[in-house]
Order: structure tokens, then C-alpha cells, then sequence
């Protein structure tokens, strides 16, 4: 048997040995009864584009002892977790518990619910691995025609509608599951702003999200006509931790659901039909998630991911078009206490101050040229010089200012930077 690593694997994973694939495939196949001949690791997922883990594509070449003149493939995505500066946070929100609590229990049953639908909302877990490196290993979806769409465009109306469709299907079966097993809420309290993630003193997500605030408070104080929004937003930067709790609370008479609580383009797959519409979508990333407002998703969502000019048009639409697929699927699943969708447009304007969390922290990264990306990692960003160099690149991006300027009016509009 053969381990061969692409050139770019700079540190072999020596944790993902021949005892490891062979407990991964044993449950990927549900059989025992092979050999495997060998096994190509390549890095999963582009440079500078996974922040908190080393994400692998593993094909692994094996034999069944009951067959072995034909020689049969398959690929798996291995995510491992290395305790490095800079992701202690992930420590204190346990996301690796988190992810296998939901991947091993709560994926399952909510895809049970729907089964008569033939709905899959995201990859099987094969295996997790707690020491010596948090580790799961997942089925690759790009083996069932899955694929990202492009970041640093942004998802158009019609990938932007399923989105809606599918995560409105999501949150009903959560909500159907969670009424027969409360006990799930329990793990999914916190999710990525909390004052669990942001406990510690010198915290890496407020010093990267702080330093993204200030950035921005640089680039619109000399624009024409900004300068009362420049001075809400240095008002909200006075009291930065208070104002990023303060977006993501959910009272306790709050509608609530469980949130995949990262959802942006990078954290979906698409499949496509010969015409390359998109007709599904898979969910990857469940280490954020939490049991809150469908505000914390949505507004997540629309201020990450869209194309402008979708973000414009279209808000009102996508807004209804999670709804009716949530009371729809809330509807077959014989759930009562639907809600209405002015209780939904509450739940989202009541969150919008999470969706300027999320247009100033998360979407100048996400909207990053890709040569600029390529070394990128919240290791990376502890080094200040390296910080302020990437502060510099995030901001000069043209569809990061064309859409600041359009965001930051609707967000003063909307009162929250009051």
C-alpha cells in the first residue's frame, strides 16, 4: 500500500494513516472485506481560502477480496483542526464536538423528516477522530456533480433563489426535529459572535473584525455625502465588543431554527442541470451553527454573498422566497406554529445590525481578489505587518467599495447605526 502527497501538502498529515483510511472506508462501503492499494492526498480546497483547518481530497484505490481483478476508487474530504495560534477561539465554541454532534445525530434525522422529498442537505461523515489532531472525514460531493460557484463574483438570482428554497427546508427540519429532541439545543448555544467566541483578552476574532472596522471607517471618511455615517460607525466602533453581541442576541421570544451560522458562498455546493442552471444545494461547515433568529442566516447570507445588484433588486423576493418555502415545508412536516411573514421581515430587520457585522468582518474577505488570497489564514493574520498589508488589498477592491456604497446607505436607512 502507497501514500502519495501532492507537492503542495507541505506538512505530511502523518495522523491520517493506512489504520485511519481503512476505519474511513470500512464505513464509507459498510464492509470489510478489502484491501487498499493506495491512497493520493491533495489539498481540498484552494490557498487561502479555508482560514481555520487543512482541508484534503484523498483518493484511495482498493480491491474487494472477494474481486481482485478490478481495482475501484474512491475520494473522500478529510478536515483536520491543528491547534495553532490564532483558532483558540474555536477551542471555546468546541466546534469540533459541535460538527460531530450535528453530522453524526441532527443531519441524519432532519434528512429522515423530509425523506419523501429525496432531500440531502449536505456530505456523510464517515468517520470523526478526536486525538491526536480533531479530524473528520466527510463523502466528497464533487462525486455527485456538486461545485462552488465563484466568491469574488457573487451568487446570482437564480442560485441566490435555491439558496433561499433549500435553507428554508433546512430550517423547518429543524425546527420539527428540535420539538421532538429539545436536547439537541444545547450544543448549538453559541455560534460565531458570543461571548464565548469572544471571551478571551486579546481576541483573534475581535482583532481581525476590529482591525476590518477601522479599515472601513478609513476608506468612506472622505467620501462625499458619508460623513454622518462615518460618525455613526465610529460611534458603534466606541463600544465594538458590545455592538457585536448585541447584533447576534436572540431574545428568548424570538422565532428560532438552527442557523448554519456561516453561510456564505464558499459553505455550498451547486449542482447543475446540461443547461448549467442550478437545481440543488448541499451545506458544508457546521461548526458556527446555532440555534437562533433566522435573521443571524439570512442577513449573514444576503451581505456576504450576492452580486450587487441582486443584493438591490432582489432583497424583498428572497426574503419571500424563504418564507414559503419554510411554512411550506413546516406545512408537510405537520408542524402547527407556522409563522407569518411579517414575523419573518421582523426577524430579519430585527438582526440587519448582524448583517453589517457581516458586510464589514467577513464580506472585504470573502469579495478578495485571488491574488491577494493566496496566503491567507488566521495564523497569517497574528503577524500585524501581514495584517495591515491584507487590510490594504481587501479594501482597494472595487466590488467591495461599489458595494459599501450602496450597503452602508441602506444600512443608515434602516436606523441601525443610529
Amino acid at each position: 500500500m502507497s501514500i502519495v502527497y501532492a507537492s503542495n501538502i507541505l506538512e505530511r498529515p502523518n495522523h491520517l494513516n493506512l489504520e485511519f483510511l481503512q476505519d474511513v472506508l470500512e464505513n464509507a462501503l459498510y464492509i470489510t472485506d478489502f484491501y487498499i492499494k493506495s491512497a493520493v492526498f491533495t489539498m481540498g480546497s484552494n490557498v487561502g481560502e479555508n482560514y481555520c483547518s487543512q482541508i484534503y481530497r484523498v483518493k484511495i484505490a482498493y480491491e474487494l477480496k472477494t474481486d481482485q481483478q478490478s481495482i475501484k476508487e474512491i475520494s473522500i474530504i478529510i478536515k483536520s483542526i491543528p491547534l495553532i495560534d490564532g483558532i483558540e477561539f474555536l477551542v471555546d465554541l468546541n466546534v469540533y464536538h459541535k460538527e460531530c454532534i450535528f453530522y453524526n445525530y441532527v443531519l441524519p434525522r432532519m434528512e429522515m423528516l423530509l425523506t419523501g422529498r429525496n432531500t440531502k442537505f449536505g456530505p456523510r461523515l464517515y468517520m470523526n477522530l478526536k486525538k491526536p489532531i480533531q479530524t473528520l472525514a466527510f463523502e466528497d460531493l464533487t462525486k455527485l456533480k456538486y461545485e462552488l460557484a465563484s466568491r469574488e463574483k457573487g451568487l446570482d438570482e437564480f442560485h441566490a433563489r435555491l439558496v433561499m428554497k433549500k435553507l428554508g427546508e433546512f430550517h423547518a427540519a429543524s425546527i420539527a426535529l428540535f420539538k421532538k429532541m429539545p436536547e439537541f439545543k444545547s450544543c448549538f448555544k453559541s455560534g460565531m459572535i458570543s461571548e464565548l467566541s469572544l471571551e478571551r483578552d486579546n481576541n483573534t476574532l475581535l482583532r481581525y473584525f476590529g482591525g476590518n472596522l477601522t479599515a472601513l471607517i478609513e476608506l468612506i471618511e472622505n467620501w462625499p455625502n458619508y460623513e454622518e455615517i462615518t460618525k455613526k460607525i465610529k460611534k458603534y466602533a466606541v463600544n465594538f465588543k458590545e455592538n457585536l453581541l448585541r447584533g447576534s442576541f436572540s431574545s428568548p421570544n424570538d422565532f428560532k431554527v438552527l442557523n448554519h451560522g456561516d453561510l456564505w458562498v464558499n459553505n455550498m455546493l451547486f449542482q447543475y442541470n446540461e443547461l448549467r442552471e442550478p437545481i440543488d444545494i448541499n451545506l458544508v461547515d457546521f461548526q458556527m451553527s446555532v440555534w437562533s433568529s433566522p435573521g443571524i442566516d439570512l442577513n449573514y447570507f444576503f451581505y456576504t454573498s450576492l452580486e450587487l445588484n441582486v443584493l438591490q433588486d432582489e432583497y424583498e423576493n428572497l426574503i419571500r422566497e424563504y418564507y414559503q418555502s419554510l411554512s411550506h415545508s413546516l406545512r408537510k412536516l405537520n408542524h402547527l406554529a407556522s409563522p407569518t411573514y411579517q414575523q419573518i421581515r421582523h426577524e430579519v430587520r430585527k438582526h440587519a445590525l448582524y448583517g453589517f457585522f457581516a458586510n464589514y468582518g467577513v464580506f472585504p474577505t470573502i469579495s478578495m481578489e485571488k491574488q491577494y488570497s493566496n496566503d491567507n489564514s488566521l495564523e497569517s493574520f497574528q503577524n500585524e505587518e501581514f495584517a495591515q498589508q491584507k487590510l490594504k488589498q481587501m479594501f482597494s477592491s472595487k466590488r467591495l467599495e461599489t458595494t459599501m456604497r450602496y450597503t452602508l446607505k441602506q444600512f443608515d436607512q434602516m436606523g441601525i447605526l443610529d
